[in-house]
């Protein structure tokens, strides 16, 4: 009985398995954003940005060539240990963020949660935003940055917070507007909605992973699509941090069918869903299927999801963007092809522009427009993702 079955509750018709089976047999290549080494596999030049450097006078760098025996005492902590805030703590002024940097990548190549603590140690030193996002650059993915994002904005709302349940403060709603749209590092650096996704990170995370009061936050964004790629941030953050424990207990999609912005959540939780259905050898006829038995934005949402979590087998030829999308509705076409194009397209334009010359007419129109749009994008048509 396959993964999906015990899930869902009842077995699938034997016509679904006609549509195609698992593309490997396993979720090796399946993006869920775990942590673990599984994604490491995953071609590096499709994912990997080259390296932003402080240079030997910028902050909390220290040159490499004076520590190369503490560089690898480092890693070898790091490899024990794992990427704690305590190693980095103890870490950055011996070796300098770099060098923290250079040995989170190197076990973790296609990193991000993983610099999360260490983007949180760079602001707590330099308590200086700018300057913070200039250490981080674009490394470990925007790891850092969110890290960074997260301690900034902990500092912002410091005696402001109440107890459990009282909401995020107000207070953060000029800052993360101006944040996002204003401030001059930050917009140099990353778009608007990138942004807002990094805040959703760290709002996830001053909420103590309580899902409603993170997203009430989010809502503090003036624009809506500002608003919704906040919570794409936030639930990343949150499935990051409890998959593991949710997939024993809760439904199959929590908490994308218990609270608004369905779609924002199911583009992640899809991620590890995928992943152990593949582990137990099930197909992707069976993932079309569950997707097609919902309703609505959770249908939406699992639709967009299933495209994610594919986007690393569809770019290396495992399997194609038509067997994984051209199924169900229209829409349900559309937020899958956009679900798996738009990443892949931020990290390998060209291999994205090869992957949509596969498809024909209007469906091909629309992966152009998602490797176009890119990520994040605040004015490609939003409307099938804010439906409630």
């Amino acid at each position: 009985m396959v993964f999906l079955v015990a899930f869902w509750g009842e077995s699938l018709p034997a016509s679904a398995e006609t549509r195609g089976g698992s593309p490997t047999g396993d979720g090796n290549f399946i993006e869920s954003h775990t942590g673990h080494q599984d994604r490491s596999r995953i071609v590096d030049k499709l994912r990997r940005e080259l390296p932003g450097h402080d240079g030997p006078a910028g902050a909390l760098f220290v040159d490499p060539r004076t520590v190369v025996g503490a560089r690898l005492d480092f890693v070898a902590n790091l490899r024990a240990l794992g990427p704690k805030r305590a190693l980095f703590e103890r870490s950055i002024d011996v070796i300098g963020a770099n060098g923290v940097l250079d040995g989170v990548e190197q076990l973790w190549p296609h990193c991000h949660e993983e610099a999360h603590d260490l983007g949180k140690v760079v602001y707590g030193r330099l308590r200086d935003l700018a300057r913070s996002l200039q250490v981080c650059a674009n490394r470990c993915n925007a790891g850092c940055m969110h890290g960074v994002l997260m301690e900034a904005l902990r500092q912002d709302a410091r005696g402001a917070i109440g107890p459990p349940r009282a909401g995020l403060p107000s207070s953060l709603k000029p800052r993360i507007n101006d944040l996002c749209r204003h401030d001059p590092e930050m917009i140099a650096r990353y778009s608007p909605g990138d942004c807002a996704h990094g805040v959703g990170h760290a709002l996830m995370w001053l909420a103590d992973y309580d899902v409603q009061p993170a997203l009430d936050a989010c809502k503090f964004f003036v624009e809506p699509p500002l608003a919704y790629y906040c919570a794409t941030g936030a639930y990343m953050e949150y499935v990051t941090e409890r998959d593991p424990e949710d997939a024993k207990s809760r439904s199959l999609l929590y908490p994308c069918d218990t609270f608004e912005y369905p779609t924002a959540c199911a583009r992640h939780k899809m991620g590890y869903v995928v992943q152990r259905h593949y582990r137990a050898r099930g197909t992707t006829a069976d993932l079309v299927h569950a997707c097609e038995r919902l309703g609505g934005s959770l249908r939406h949402g699992c639709f967009h999801g299933l495209g994610n979590a594919h986007m690393g087998l569809i770019a290396v030829g495992r399997t194609s963007l038509g067997a994984v999308c051209l199924h169900g509705t229209r829409e349900d076409r559309v937020v899958c092809i956009e679900g798996a194009i738009e990443r892949m397209a931020r990290y390998h334009e060209d291999r994205a522009l090869t992957v949509c010359a596969e498809l024909a007419d209007i469906d091909r129109q629309t992966c152009l427009a998602a490797a176009k749009n890119k990520m994040y994008s605040t004015t490609k048509d939003l409307s099938l993702y804010l439906r409630p």
